[in-house]
Order: C-alpha cells, then sequence, then structure tokens
C-alpha cells in the first residue's frame, strides 16, 4: 500500500520508467550525462558500415570508439557464482562492450539483459558464456576482455598484473566539479589523455573504484555514501519532464496523475484517497495551465478511457489542494467532451473559470463553444480575457463574424430578422452574415474540433504522408497546416462526422442543415469548364458528370480550361465552394485517383499518399 510521499513518488517513479521516453539502456547514458548540468545524448550510433562508432567525452569531444578501443583489456575478477553458472557481471568489461559484434558464435558470449525483479546477478546485463566455460577457474581468478580491430575476445590470466593506470586520480579530481561520474566515459576520456592506458592486464575497474574510496552503481561512481537512488529518482524526473517540456518541479505532479488513472484504468480502487491523496500538495504543479494541458495530453494520447480521467478529475477536484480546482474542472470537461457530452463539459468549463477567472484553458474552450452557436462576441470576450488570445486563430475568424450594430434595437425588441423573437433571444451578439459567408466559419468549426479532439495521431500520420519529399526541416510543421491534410482527417478520416455528432445541436439550425449536406458530398476529379479569372470557375465532376459553378477568385486566375484538379464541391447558401485545397491531377494520374475514390475501402493514408505523389522526384 502506498502509504506516504516517497512510497508514492515512488510509485509515480515506477510507472515513468515502464513508460518512460528512454529504454533502460538510454536512460543509463542520459543519467551518467547528467552531472555535466545537461542531459546530454549520450548515446553512440553506427551511421552505416563505413561510419566510426562515436562517444562523447568528458571535455565534451566526440571520439571515433572503434579506433580508440581496439587493443585494449580489462579484467574482472569471478566469483563462485559466476563460475557456477558461467554468467559475468560486465560492470567491469563495460568500456570496451561496444566493439563485439552482439553474435554469440563470433564473440565467445552473449550479453543478456535482466528483467529488474532478477535478483541471480546485481548487474542488469551480464556476459553469459558456453556451459562448462569457467568450469576450471577458481573464485579470486582474473578473466580479461580485450579488443582488436576485429572485436573482442575473452582470455583467462595466468600470471600477475601491471599496476593499473591513475584512474583513481582522474575520479577524485572530476568529482570535484560534478556530483557523480560516469566510470565508461571517464576510462574513454583516459585513453585519449593516456594512449598507453590499459593496453596491458591491469586490475578491474571495480577493485580501482573501491580502493580509492568510491561507491558504484552500474556506470555510476561518486563519493562514499551518495545516494544513487534518489539521483536516479531526479534523473527520471527530469528526463519525464524534459520530454514533457514542462519544469522539472512541475513533472512529480504530472507523473502521480498519470500513475493514479493507471491505477483507476486497472481497477485498483483500494484505499484510493489514503494512498494517493495523503499528500496532496505533490499535485500542486498541475494549477499551472501549461502543465495540466501537457498532462491532459499525456493522457488523452495514450488513448485511455475517458470516464477514467473524469473519476481521477473529480478525486482530483475533491482531494487535491485548492490551486488545483480550476486544473480539476477543466480536465473533467476535456474527459466529459471526449465521452460525446459538450454540454456537461461545458459547465465543467464554467465551475473552472468560477475557480479561477484567468484559467485560459477554459477560456478557450467556452470561446469553442460560443463560437460553435455562432456567438462571435461572447467568444471574443473569452478570448480577450486570455494571456495572447488575440493571436490565436480563432480569434481572427471570431473577428470577421461579428455581427454588424443595430443602433437603436433594444434587447427586447423585436429581431431584425422578422423571427418575431425578441432581439436578445435571437440574433444579439451573433452574426447576421448569409450562410455562404459562415460556410467558411462552419469548415473552421470542424478544424478545431478535429485539432482539439483526438485526431491529432492521424493528422500527424497524413501530414507524415504529405512532406515525404519536401525539402527543408520544417517541412513536417508546413504539412501539418496543409489543407489536404485536415481536409482527409476532416472527410476521409471522420472528424466531421464526429464533430457534427457531438456538436450538430450547438449549432445554428441553418449550419447545422448545411454540415448534413456536406457529409453527403465526396472528393471528386474535376475538369475545368470555364475559367473567371477573379471570379470563379465552372467544374464538371468527372465521377457524376454534374457541373458546378464555383465561387473561387484565386482558383480562377491559376487554373485554366481543361485543367484536371481533385477538390471537394460543396453547396454554401446560394453558392458551390471548395474547402480544404485544390489538387491539380495530371491526365496520366486520372484513372489511378477516380479507381481509389470510387472504392469505398479505399484508406484515407493511401489517398493522401496519391495526391502527394507530384512532389516525389523526377526519376531519369
Amino acid at each position: 500500500m502506498i502509504a506516504d510521499h516517497d512510497e508514492l513518488l515512488d510509485a509515480a517513479l515506477g510507472l515513468l520508467r515502464e513508460r518512460g521516453p528512454l529504454s533502460d539502456r538510454e536512460l543509463a547514458d542520459a543519467l551518467a550525462d547528467s552531472g555535466r548540468g545537461h542531459i546530454n545524448d549520450l548515446l553512440v550510433d553506427v551511421v552505416d558500415l563505413d561510419a566510426p562508432l562515436l562517444g562523447y567525452l568528458p571535455d565534451g569531444r566526440n571520439v571515433a570508439l572503434d579506433i580508440l578501443l581496439a587493443g585494449r583489456v580489462l579484467t574482472h575478477r569471478l566469483t563462485a557464482q559466476e563460475i557456477s553458472a558461467d554468467v559475468v557481471e560486465m560492470d567491469d568489461f563495460g568500456p570496451l562492450l561496444l566493439l563485439g559484434s552482439g553474435e554469440p558464435d563470433v564473440d565467445g558470449f552473449e550479453v543478456v539483459f535482466f528483467d529488474e525483479d532478477a535478483d541471480t546477478f546485481a548487474d542488469e546485463a551480464a556476459l553469459v558464456l558456453p556451459p562448462g566455460t569457467l568450469a576450471q577457474c577458481s573464485p579470486g581468478d582474473l578473466l580479461a576482455l580485450s579488443t582488436s580491430n576485429t572485436g573482442v575476445h575473452l582470455d583467462f590470466v595466468d600470471g600477475p598484473v601491471a599496476v593499473a593506470p591513475d584512474l583513481a586520480l582522474r575520479f577524485t579530481q572530476r568529482l570535484t566539479e560534478s556530483a557523480v561520474v560516469d566510470v565508461e566515459e571517464e576510462v574513454w576520456q583516459l585513453l585519449v589523455d593516456d594512449p598507453a592506458a590499459f593496453t596491458v592486464q591491469t586490475f578491474p575497474l571495480a577493485e580501482i573504484i573501491e580502493n580509492a574510496g568510491f561507491d558504484r552503481s552500474g556506470k555510476l561512481v561518486a563519493p562514499r555514501g551518495f545516494d544513487f537512488e534518489e539521483y536516479r529518482n531526479d534523473q527520471v524526473l527530469r528526463l519525464y519532464a524534459d520530454r514533457l517540456g514542462v519544469p522539472v518541479e512541475a513533472a512529480p505532479a504530472v507523473a502521480l496523475l498519470v500513475t493514479l488513472v493507471a491505477a483507476l484504468t486497472e481497477g485498483d480502487h483500494q484505499d484510493i484517497e489514503e494512498r494517493f491523496f495523503g499528500q496532496p500538495e505533490l499535485y500542486a504543479g498541475l494549477a499551472d495551465p501549461a502543465v495540466v494541458e501537457v498532462a491532459a495530453d499525456e493522457l488523452f494520447d495514450g488513448d485511455v478511457d475517458p470516464s477514467v480521467i473524469l473519476h481521477a478529475a473529480d478525486l482530483l477536484l475533491m482531494l487535491g489542494p485548492r490551486n488545483v480546482k480550476a486544473a480539476a474542472s477543466w480536465l473533467a470537461g476535456r474527459a466529459t467532451e471526449r465521452e460525446g457530452f459538450p454540454e456537461d463539459a461545458e459547465e465543467h468549463y464554467e465551475h473552472a473559470l468560477v475557480v479561477d477567472g484567468a484559467f485560459d484553458p477554459a477560456l478557450f474552450d467556452l470561446a469553442r463553444f460560443a463560437s460553435d452557436r455562432g456567438d462571435a462576441v461572447r467568444g471574443l470576450s473569452l478570448l480577450n480575457r486570455m494571456a495572447g488570445g488575440d493571436v490565436e486563430t480563432l480569434h481572427a475568424v471570431l473577428e470577421r463574424f461579428q455581427p454588424t450594430p443595430r443602433p437603436g434595437l433594444g434587447r427586447n425588441h423585436p429581431c431584425w430578422c422578422g423571427s418575431g423573437k425578441k432581439y436578445k433571444m435571437c440574433h444579439l451578439g451573433k452574426g447576421d452574415h448569409p450562410l455562404s459567408e459562415r460556410a467558411a466559419w462552419l469548415y473552421q468549426k470542424a478544424k478545431l474540433h478535429a485539432e482539439e479532439l483526438g485526431w491529432r495521431d492521424q493528422i500527424f500520420e497524413f501530414a507524415e504522408i504529405r512532406s515525404e519529399y519536401w525539402a527543408g526541416d520544417s517541412a513536417l510543421v508546413e504539412a501539418l497546416d496543409d489543407p489536404l491534410v485536415a481536409d482527409v482527417a476532416l472527410f476521409e478520416g471522420g472528424a466531421f462526422a464526429d464533430f457534427v455528432d457531438s456538436r450538430g445541436d450547438m449549432l445554428p439550425a441553418d449550419e447545422f442543415a448545411l454540415a448534413r449536406q456536406w457529409q453527403e458530398v465526396e472528393r471528386s476529379v474535376h475538369e475545368v469548364e470555364e475559367a473567371r479569372p477573379g471570379e470563379g470557375l465552372t467544374l464538371r465532376d468527372l465521377r457524376t458528370g454534374d457541373r458546378r459553378e464555383i465561387r473561387e477568385r484565386a482558383a480562377s486566375r491559376q487554373w485554366g480550361v481543361g485543367n484536371l484538379i481533385c477538390a471537394r464541391v460543396v453547396p454554401a447558401g446560394d453558392t458551390w465552394q471548395i474547402f480544404g485545397g485544390i489538387e491539380p491531377i495530371s491526365p496520366a494520374q486520372r484513372a489511378q485517383l477516380l479507381e481509389a475514390l470510387n472504392d469505398d475501402t479505399t484508406d484515407p493514408a493511401d489517398l493522401v499518399e496519391i495526391l502527394s505523389e507530384r512532389f516525389a522526384p523526377v526519376r531519369g
């Protein structure tokens, strides 16, 4: 049972290791490097067969390890347990093992990683030798691992060994600069500084470290009495914070929330309050809106049942510290909205503002709701209360659709539209723009729904396909804003249908009817029959034969008679319009694309791939 701060934090850390941003080996490398004051990639990688095996030195340089380590030798003193099992702990050999081939028949041993719970050997990894290899050995005998240009090999040490290079002095000097160092890095640095080091058999690294008065844990070396477990816990949180992009002091709060949700997911409800809320202040980091948004992404991107997240949010609201009440209410709203109950979610968002009127995530989500209802005035009012709300894309959309002022028309007067309702019950605060203009607003509402709720993985997948042949480091980022990516996610991907199902009742009646019409329109290949520059196009649908007069100023200047394009041509009031971009189609591509569009089983990702082939390099 988790009863206090340390045990609760340990449980969270355990979960982080299971979900962790790095593997055990990568984590060990990153931990070792943290003595330089930052998390650094110590990982080595073989780029190709002819590339050097690179390592990172404490002095900041990279080194070609395959050259540096050749001709070196390290030793290890055998124990009775190792001899009987033909299994040798690898700590003493670690700095050289990177030259191994990984093939037992070549190296003469296999590197095996044990489960965390295995208590047979102290180290997490060991060298497994063929049965009987150590049968003639006695406890205390030395085994040597030597390297050459052809790899590594094991030998028995028959004679005396030389005095070890002054690695202990190096540890002493380095530990005045850092709380902990990595034994492998320090050996590599010594080999660079002293080319003769470890060219003959010496005492084992473990004995050098022990005799110098240092403690060791895995690859880490520190002064006697150093708390390696606390250090590792701290580094796990630092790594987690780095991956999430949150302050390190906020990482425990996210970790604990994730742990709580994991326990609830597994049906582990026993003594939940005592176990997870005995120290409620541990959740204080979630009071930061940016942190709780990251926590929500962690949970929802992990495909957790929204009802479980709602349960956790309710517990946090009841039992958490006062300063996280707004965050808990907002998280409950997000979970409820993901379950498909937007009106209930809106109540949670409103409650978040009752607790904290400046809680930005709730302000933004309520602005989304106002936008869905066509209330640009309220939406802008909410966004303007946010820090940086005026730079949100939604802000520009709402500004465009603000209602026309009606001087002299009181709240209780009959509405100007002739509905017979009072102005306050009809058009007060709502736009009076025709449906042909508001169609663009409807499309933006659906896009925002897809971006906010549950469709990010699909959008990211499509963006990766779209940008496959694009140049530049920002290609993927640009593809995430590509009109085709969003449109395929909306329609072929299902996000628009979800938007209509879950939020349709909130839309103005004519927009809801229009959205239902859009669901019946399929993407198609169209031939330009007439172009009216600056006004529009006449298109013929090659799948249905229908002709449409399109209001499209930019495209009417770009496309000429006879051009083929792929697009979704949708009704918009008394017009036909195109949203989601226009894709040029070559005559050679026409048949393949029509076949894909006519096939109901075509995967949306395949459609994006077909429409992105035009970016592929021309083959000679």
